[in-house]
């Protein structure tokens, strides 16, 4: 830490004593450069620049800002901060309602600079933090973008790797400015509706603006409400994209017929076609179905049989598959052709099969939001204003659908297949006389089905609500003959998500399953627990089930003949109630009841006829989980110049923050306790403080008007941070105290008016969050790759290494199948590491700015970037655990060997799952933009904005042991990408042209290998088809055109993907791939804007 304020210290000595020796050589000419008029300007009236708190004559910096004015919000459409962002290049990633979402997360819009993580991505208000949203189990500080209204945005100003200095934590991405809008007069209303082509995604907003000014034009008062919201939608409801589940066959060496002749290519050219001429070739298996069960129930003979077509596993003695039909009869299935003996066939109906991963994906979430946002500023004094700004934001956001949970004979436990009998009261006659048809011998048989149906498609939602006021007091006043400007301010916030989710409770699902007949057997049986009451056995059935039900004094229900209930309530009768249903006393979840037992209403699983009170028992109702967070943040500086250069004055900052963070997270009792298929839920409690100090410097080295060759203007910045960072541990853990420190350093050379060269290094920092530091030690499943399998002995950095060592504890490699490569074991731990440091980095950026004179309205900006981050934060998982473990030369005695353990079998029974400082990043790019307005005389005028990421690298390695993974050059990271904005403004029109563009990329990134799709084989034994190692490039095309209607009337029509987009020609490749985003999954979307103002 001490070297970092060394190489600082050292920087903005070399450039004061430069600017020194400027100063003694020309006195004279530095007595000329500045007047007391401009002093005055350069503090009083200076302005400051999202990545500095130094006030500056112009809009200017040392390194690149890349802004977005309410202009741009506007002629796009936008309706949210979050979708202007994420068009730029410069955000890749993010976090948002589009796609998968978790349940804390639903809905969301987390902004992800530079795909580095949402959490290394600092958001700022005004140049003011703003509180989480994101839930105190969740890694990271991040901000939702919903709370922001987007009608009430004047800028948002983004500097890539830079402001830790300036702001502090979570800034190794770059920093983030929202600017809203104050000091504003009259009131402005605007409207706006939009869908897709399909008339199945549709977005409303509407939103007011108000303010005015008081006392003479001391004091403003501005106003503004939003609401908006956004239709959800399924994958499967839009056709294109339905059915049609893809997956790849293992790549072999194969003969490939490109040209589509009908022979085999020479591709070594040597006039023979043999095995030479073959190459890595993948097949593309197209509308393939998960045959492990089907959505209504699929049926096997044998009740501990498993269901799987392709491998003739669940057949009848007739040679059939069966399953039920929505209405519960049972019919055959038709199963497609196996994908290579795998779980998935091709084709098929939708009762041998279920189109899974399809219908268990939505493109959008739906959401809603209500923002309202007021602003208030006096001038107490001609020399002292005080400001205030509040901000409320409600955001509802859900699922549509999730994983609900299944029935299959692969599975173990709750999730195992069903065994049903063949008195079951819900089979009808048909199902029983066509099972025993097919040639079923036994009563019973098992069950294999997916239970979405149970859970209302499992889907979880969330309510967020956000708090934040903001106090600020500054002013300016004269001392040491100059003027010094200041702020103090307090920012509170707080943060309430409020989850609510189902799933099903184990205990009651055994129980209502077990449906049973109150017939004269099952009286008999009762009977003959006490024979001495022969005559009342209903009426102890009735006792039984009515004292449970909670009636007073034993009192009976109203229990017949012929009537279906759940099979224990007739063991209890009888007093042959064991297991589970055991009573609860002392649990804490009831006083002296059968928990799982209690209300029971029997469930009928056979198609889609479960009662709705049935579906309420097995899931116990809607279980909550509540998280908040708490932020307090005080700040004060001070600025002004300490003395005069030749060039100029030497500009100065100091201030200090002090910084209060704490979160909650309540799970509900059904959550904490391990009754249902989910991993329990822990409460989790904790906080932080951060004292922290800082400085920063403006340095004017040379100036033009000292008459130096090649230098207009030479200006060093430098900036430190120092931070205390001190835990509010939860019981259990000990309070720590740790401290960090930041430094940036920035040259800025104007070459002459037409050319300028800048250049930054800068340190930063991120904070462990609560979840990171305190999440209580929870069961978890254990996920990931076994290294000692025998599909994965072979990877890894070093084969030989793993192989031998995994040899050294008996395990034979060559055969060897772990428990955990099919899927997943219970046995995991995971929790927080409350020894976690903050994760630091170190990056520097060098750009050149060109606006020839010559060409007047042309900017030319080229920027190049490179970080690292050190000790960054990861999950530290079995999987990277276990190849740390096995791929060291260390061992058994390499630390990572400790976190999981074998049985005698070599099977892994337990793992652990903690963050760590133990992963390393590396990221470099070029970003270059382009922009030309011109005008065409009486034809209006054109503006043309090119903007163009170049991604170089960006590597991530888990541990020091683990492998690099490298991400640019897949879908989300292509190595080319940009966007080119053309506008046309002619009188009251306004038309703007958006291309949206990225470059093809490989399908493997890690191999370049063929992919089949559509494929034939060849007589000769070729393939041909569509074959290809790569996705297409990608366009999509925006087009906006606004009419001005009256001065202060606007109406505006917006076309997304005008050209309808979907995914590729390389077809079900890409879509296998996932090479296509949310603009070909939602279609050619329209939107109508209406704006007025008064």
């Amino acid at each position: 830490m001490n070297n970092n304020v060394s190489m600082l210290s050292k920087s903005i000595r070399f450039a004061l004593l430069f600017g020194t020796s400027v100063a003694a050589a020309m006195p004279a000419m530095a007595q000329e450069a500045v007047s007391e008029e401009e002093k005055s300007v350069e503090v009083s009236e200076r302005i400051t620049v999202t990545g500095s708190r130094i006030r500056r004559v112009e809009l200017d910096s040392n390194t690149p800002v890349f802004t977005f004015d309410a202009e741009n919000i506007s002629v796009r459409g936008f309706t949210n901060a979050a979708d202007m962002l994420n068009q730029s290049p410069l955000f890749g990633g993010s976090q948002t309602p589009l796609g998968g979402q978790d349940g804390f997360n639903a809905g969301q819009n987390q902004v992800n600079l530079f795909d580095l993580g949402t959490q290394r991505t600092l958001t700022l208000v005004n140049g003011r933090r703003l509180v989480t949203s994101q839930s105190a189990v969740a890694g990271g500080s991040q901000v939702d973008l919903n709370t922001i209204p987007a009608s009430l945005i004047e800028r948002i100003e983004t500097v890539p790797l830079t402001g830790a200095a300036s702001y502090g934590a979570d800034a190794i991405a770059g920093t983030v400015n929202i600017i809203l809008k104050e000091d504003y007069e009259g009131f402005e209303f605007t409207g706006q509706y939009g869908n897709n082509e399909d008339n199945n995604a549709q977005s409303i907003q509407f939103s007011t603006l108000a303010g005015g000014n008081f006392a003479n034009g001391r004091g403003n008062i501005t106003f503004g409400m939003e609401y908006t919201r956004d239709d959800g939608l399924l994958q499967c409801d839009q056709d294109f994209l339905c059915n049609n589940n893809i997956g790849f066959d293992n790549a072999s060496n194969r003969l490939v017929d490109r040209d589509g002749d009908g022979v085999a290519d020479d591709l070594n050219g040597d006039g023979v076609i043999d095995a030479n001429d073959s190459t890595s070739l993948t097949l593309a298996y197209e509308e393939l179905r998960l045959a492990l069960f089907t959505p209504y129930g699929s049926v096997t003979p044998n009740a501990a049989g498993r269901f799987l077509a392709p491998f003739g596993l669940g057949a009848f003695p007739d040679g059939n598959f069966y399953a039920f039909n929505p209405d519960g009869s049972l019919g055959t299935c038709e199963q497609g052709p196996s994908q290579t003996r795998s779980i998935l066939t091709r084709g098929g109906d939708e009762f041998c099969g279920t189109d899974f991963f399809d219908t268990v994906t939505q493109i959008r979430s739906p959401t809603s939001r209500y923002n309202t946002y007021a602003s208030f500023r006096f001038d107490i004094t001609d020399n002292i204003t005080f400001k205030q700004d509040f901000i409320y934001s409600n955001t509802k956001g859900s699922e549509l659908v999730n994983q609900g949970g299944f029935q299959t004979g692969f599975f173990g436990g709750t999730s195992a297949a069903i065994t049903l009998n063949m008195n079951n009261p819900f089979l009808s006659e048909q199902a029983r006389t066509t099972l025993r048809d097919a040639g079923l011998e036994g009563d019973t048989f098992g069950l294999h089905r997916f239970n979405n149906d149970l859970l209302g498609s499992g889907a979880n939602a969330n309510e967020t609500q956000v708090w934040r006021v903001s106090n600020i007091l500054e002013g300016v006043f004269e001392a040491f003959d100059r003027e010094f400007y200041w702020d103090v301010s307090v920012v509170h916030g707080r943060s309430d998500i409020l989850v609510e989710t189902t799933g099903i409770v184990d205990g009651r699902f055994l129980n209502a399953v077990d449906a049973r007949l109150v017939d004269d057997a099952m009286l008999e049986q009762i009977r003959l627990q006490d024979p001495d009451n022969a005559d009342d056995d209903l009426a102890d059935l009735n006792a039984a089930l009515g004292v449970l039900q909670g009636s007073n004094g034993g009192s009976t229900a109203n229990i017949s003949r012929g009537d279906t209930i759940c099979g224990a309530y007739a063991d209890l009768a009888a007093g042959t109630l064991t297991g589970f249903n055991e009573r609860a006393t002392g649990s804490g979840l009831v006083d002296e009841d059968i928990p799982f037992l209690d209300g029971c209403v029997p469930l009928n699983l056979f198609g889609s006829q479960a009662s709705p009170e049935a579906l309420d028992f097995i899931t116990g109702g809607t279980q909550l989980a509540s998280s908040n967070n708490l932020q307090t943040v005080w700040t004060a500086n001070i600025g002004s110049y300490l003395f005069e250069l030749p060039a100029g004055y030497v500009d100065f900052v100091i201030g200090t923050e002090r910084r209060i963070e704490k979160g909650e997270y309540n799970p509900s009792v059904g959550l904490r306790v391990p009754i249902t298929r989910s991993s329990v839920s822990r409460p989790v409690k904790g906080g932080f403080d951060t004292e922290e100090y800082y400085a920063e410097i403006a340095v004017p080295i040379i100036s033009d008007d000292m008459g130096i060759p090649f230098v207009q203007s030479l200006e060093f910045s430098g900036a430190y941070r120092y931070q205390e960072f001190n835990t509010q541990a939860p019981r259990g853990y000990d309070d720590r105290t740790t401290d960090a420190d930041v430094y940036q350093a920035s040259l800025k050379w104007q070459v002459n008016e037409d050319l300028g060269l800048r250049g930054t290094y800068a340190t930063a920092f991120r904070n462990p969050s609560i979840q990171e530091l305190f999440q209580p030690a929870s069961q978890s499943f254990i996920l990931g790759d076994d290294p000692c399998d025998s599909r994965t002995v072979g990877l890894g950095p070093n084969p030989e290494v793993r192989r031998a060592n995994c040899e050294s504890i008996g395990i034979d490699t060559d055969t060897f199948i772990s428990n955990i490569q099919d899927g997943t074991i219970s046995g995991g731990v995971v929790s927080g590491n409350p020894g976690l440091e903050p994760e630091t980095n170190k990056s520097y950026s060098a750009g050149v700015i060109y606006t020839p004179s010559y060409v007047e309205g042309l900017e030319i900006a080229i920027d190049y970037y490179n970080l690292e981050i050190e000790d960054s934060i990861a999950d530290v998982d079995f999987e990277i655990q276990a190849a740390t473990c096995f791929d060291s030369n260390n061992f058994p005695n390499e630390a990572a060997c400790d976190s999981f353990v074998r049985d005698e079998n070599n099977q892994v029974i337990s793992a652990t799952n903690q963050p760590a400082n133990v992963a390393l990043s590396t990221f470099e790019s070029v970003t270059a933009r382009v922009f030309y307005e011109f005008s065409l005389a009486d034809m209006g005028d054109i503006s043309i904005d090119a903007f163009t990421q170049h991604n170089i690298t960006n590597e991530f390695q888990a541990t020091p042991a683990s492998e690099v993974t490298e991400d640019v050059g897949d879908f989300a990271d292509p190595d080319w990408l940009g966007t080119v904005d053309t506008t046309w403004t002619y009188g009251d029109w306004l038309v703007s042209h958006r291309m949206r563009w990225q470059t093809s990329v490989l399908i493997d990134p890690l191999d370049q290998r063929l992919y089949a799709s559509s494929w034939e084989v060849q007589e000769d034994g070729s393939y041909s088809g569509n074959l290809t190692n790569k996705s297409g490039s990608r366009f999509i095309n925006d087009l906006s055109v606004r009419y001005t209607v009256t001065e202060n009337t606007s109406v505006q029509l917006n076309i997304l993907n005008m050209l309808d987009r979907k995914p590729d020609a390389n077809g079900s490749i890409a879509e296998a791939a996932g090479h296509y985003g949310v603009d070909e999954r939602l279609g050619r979307r329209f939107s109508v804007r209406f704006n007025s103002k008064f």
